[in-house]
């Protein structure tokens, strides 16, 4: 039966399979290309957020700094400042009362 088919027609059947296992090969040849180079891209883009997360942590850093000290003004106002003042408010309150009461 091999006999009566010409070899022609064997070299097509053959020839076809082949094809297109050499394209699928070659398909997957441009993905792993595609591939790398958004890997590339990717990494170029993964180093730029670290330097700007770096930067933005220096900034963070900077701000906290500036608030622990205003803070610690407050405080110091605080009680240089507003505890005398409402101590004294106090007294003249209840000197004030003690005054009105003698009125009476």
């Amino acid at each position: 039966m091999f006999d009566t088919i010409p070899s022609i027609y064997w070299m097509i059947l053959m020839g076809i399979p082949v094809a297109f296992f050499t394209f699928i090969l070659y398909q997957l040849g441009m993905v792993t290309k595609d591939t790398r180079g958004v890997v590339q891209g990717s990494t170029k883009i993964i180093e730029e957020a670290n330097k700007t997360l770096i930067k933005t942590n220096v900034i963070l850093d900077d701000v906290q700094a500036m608030v622990s000290t205003t803070k610690g003004t407050v405080e110091e106002v605080n009680q240089a400042v507003i505890q005398p003042v409402r101590q004294i408010s106090g007294l003249l309150t209840t000197l004030t009362e003690f005054l009105s009461g003698m009125k009476k």
